[in-house]
């Protein structure tokens, strides 16, 4: 039985997430509370940071675990299977980040209009300046550029399966299902005769060249969350405290809204389940 994935103090790092998850949502709360009361900046900007240090917790925590399995990382047993489905190499795709900002941004010009011709005067991601719009635009494509990068990584290891050893193995079944004089019960039991005797001659070139795909998928996930936080820190870095709390608040509700669909409905699903068993 495989070990299990320990988070930051050596529990089990699905309790680790679960904790995490809750005090998102906390936190989601805490800075629309803030927004609403319009607090003052020093206070929402601390309330930014906070939010940022938890981000920052939990990638150092997935960087843990994917060191000590990646295969499990990637399978995430934690988040439901709608999530997972549509993970980009073991989480959220990181040019999403910019495509938050520019949702946010004009979902709130009208609104910001209205409030314009009431005489209030209210910061929010539609006043971003022109600085600010070109800065998220380099921002976006030097994720781009990265994405590119990670997904070129993705494509030559998962093709790195019809090399050898793999090719090599696959060619020797073949010749001992295609030999003219064995029968299909004569191949199964050389193949068994092969296994009692200590397996196939490839098994130990076959396992490193699999340990060498792991490795690299190790190293290709640490890089793809390296680029995530970093990209989310940078955005944030950009807009002022009210931008950046509004920011957040829009990036975590999806999360939040992503999660809930998910468990809805991985729940409908084995309900429907059991009523056809």
């Amino acid at each position: 039985m495989m070990p299990e994935v320990l988070g930051p103090n050596n529990e089990k790092y699905a309790d680790f997430y679960a904790n995490w998850v809750k005090l998102q949502e906390e936190y989601l709360q805490e800075l629309r509370a803030a927004l609403d009361s319009n607090v003052h900046a020093p206070e929402l900007l601390g309330l930014v940071q906070k939010v940022l240090a938890h981000y920052e917790e939990y990638y150092t925590a997935k960087d843990s675990a994917t060191r000590q399995d990646v295969l499990k990382v990637v399978q995430s047993s934690w988040k439901s299977p709608l999530e997972t489905a549509f993970m980009f190499i073991g989480g959220w795709r990181p040019t999403i980040a910019c495509q938050v900002a520019y949702a946010q941004a004009g979902q709130q010009i009208e609104a910001e209009l209205a409030e314009f011709l009431s005489g209030i005067d209210t910061p929010t991601m539609a006043s971003l300046s022109s600085k600010q719009l070109s800065r998220i635009s380099d921002l976006q494509q030097l994720t781009q550029k990265s994405e590119e990068d990670l997904e070129h990584r993705m494509a030559v290891l998962q093709q790195g399966f019809a090399d050898e050893p793999l090719l090599s193995l696959a060619q020797g079944h073949d010749q001992h299902r295609s030999h003219p004089m064995l029968s299909l019960e004569q191949a199964g039991e050389q193949q068994r005769a092969e296994e009692e005797a200590g397996g196939s001659d490839h098994v130990p070139e076959l396992q490193s060249a699999m340990d060498e795909k792991v490795k690299a998928l190790e190293e290709l996930v640490i890089d793809a969350d390296d680029v995530r936080n970093r990209t989310l820190k940078e955005m944030v870095q950009i807009l002022n405290p009210v931008q950046a709390a509004q920011y957040l608040v829009a990036a975590a509700q999806i999360q939040v809204a992503i999660r809930h669909l998910g468990a809805k409905h991985n729940g409908t699903h084995h309900n429907s389940e059991r009523t056809e068993a």
